[in-house]
Parts: C-alpha cells; structure tokens; sequence
C-alpha cells in the first residue's frame, strides 16, 4: 500500500510538473504601439536639441521560458528626432525680423531584444533590458519660418547625410494584465539610449539618438 501511495503520489507531481511547464513555456504574439518623446544627443552646445513627439508601432514574439523569464523580440516603425530653435531671422542691417526652428525626423525600422522578467500571478509587473538595431528609412528636416509677411515651412530630405545604421542599449518596464482565452494586454514605457553615431559624415558633429516610447500592447498565447 505504501508502494501504491507513493507512486500515485509520483505520478500527480510529475503530473503537475508536466502542466506547469506547459502553460510557462508558450509564444505570445502580439501588437504594439504609442506615443514617444524623442531627442537628438551632442556634446556640442552648438547642436543642442529639444526633445519632441514622434511614435512607435509594430509587432512583437515572447517565448515564457519560466513563469519569471521571458525572451522578446519586437519589430518596430519609429520615428525619432528632435526640435531646435527658436534662431532669429535678421535683414541686411541686423535688425531681428522674425524667427525659425527646426524639426528633425529619423524614420527607423528597430528591432529591440530584450530578456524580461515578471513579478506577480495575475496582473503582473515586468522588468525589461537589452538591446536593439535600427535601420533608417528616412530623414527630413523641416524649417518653420515667422515673419512679419507670415509663416513659411520648408521640408529638406536629408537622408543622404545621415548613417543607415543605428544601435544602442534598451531597458524599460510596465504591467501586463490577461484578458481571457489567453490574450494579454499590457502597458509600459521604454527607454531607448542609442550608441551609434547618426551622421553619415564622420567628420561631422557626433549625434545620437534618443527615445523614450510609452506602449499599449495586446499579446495572444499559442
């Protein structure tokens, strides 16, 4: 009898240890996307950026390696950048006539990898960190002209000055809470600190990009 209660006993924990592995080791995929606040870096104080609104959106893979880890790709379309000004317009004698800004945008395709771990049962709060690669699709500079004879804009594509590549370090946190029938909703920010200089002239002023993304998301297990 001792025998048949310690096998029954065996085989509901291997049981259990075969369904907890189950349910923890699933893909999610899913969706994103929100708001970001963007900004161009230089340590020159002659290139001096402010930060401006830009978004990010795209679609993202977690394998749940545990109930705490996961793994997480994403790809994504952002657009990154920065403002500048405001520069006043003087005439031909000095005299201030008006003023300009500029407004820069980095159209990138990223991919951020991240490992993620998760605290809670229910609705669960969650740590990310890693890195990611961008690829740049374009780039515009837009110039917004004020004088007394009115408001000018003037857009210069200005992608042939700017590096294809960028990369950088990523870490971010947020909740995520389920829906039902295995579907995840989840919310948090990312901060995204690029390393690679975006100027395509290496004898230009190093600039770098960065970002802070806010993300709605919706996931679904498979």
């Amino acid at each position: 009898m001792n025998i048949l209660k310690r096998f029954a006993l065996s085989f509901i924990l291997a049981c259990t240890a075969i369904s907890t592995h189950a349910q923890t080791n699933k893909w999610h995929m899913g969706f994103e996307a929100g708001p970001t606040i963007t900004s161009i870096y230089s340590q020159n104080v002659d290139f001096l950026f402010t930060p401006s609104l830009g978004y990010c959106a795209g679609v993202s893979a977690q394998y749940n390696a545990d109930r705490w880890i996961s793994v997480r790709m994403q790809i994504n379309y952002e657009r990154k950048g920065g403002f500048r000004g405001a520069f006043p317009i003087t005439d031909v004698n000095g005299v201030t006539i008006g003023s300009m800004n500029v407004q820069v945008a980095n159209n990138y395709i990223t991919a951020p990898l991240m490992l993620r771990a998760q605290f809670g049962k229910t609705a669960k709060f969650y740590l990310d960190a890693g890195a990611y690669g961008g690829y740049l699709t374009r780039a515009t500079s837009t110039e917004r002209q004020s004088t007394n004879e009115g408001i000018t804009f003037m857009m210069t594509d200005i992608t042939q000055f700017r590096d294809f590549f960028d990369h950088g370090l990523c870490g971010g946190l947020g909740v995520e809470a389920p829906l039902g029938n295995n579907t995840q909703v989840t919310f948090g920010m990312r901060y995204n600190h690029g390393q690679a200089n975006i100027q395509g002239d290496t004898k230009s002023v190093p600039l770098f990009n960065r970002s802070l993304n806010f993300v709605f998301g919706i996931s679904q297990g498979f």
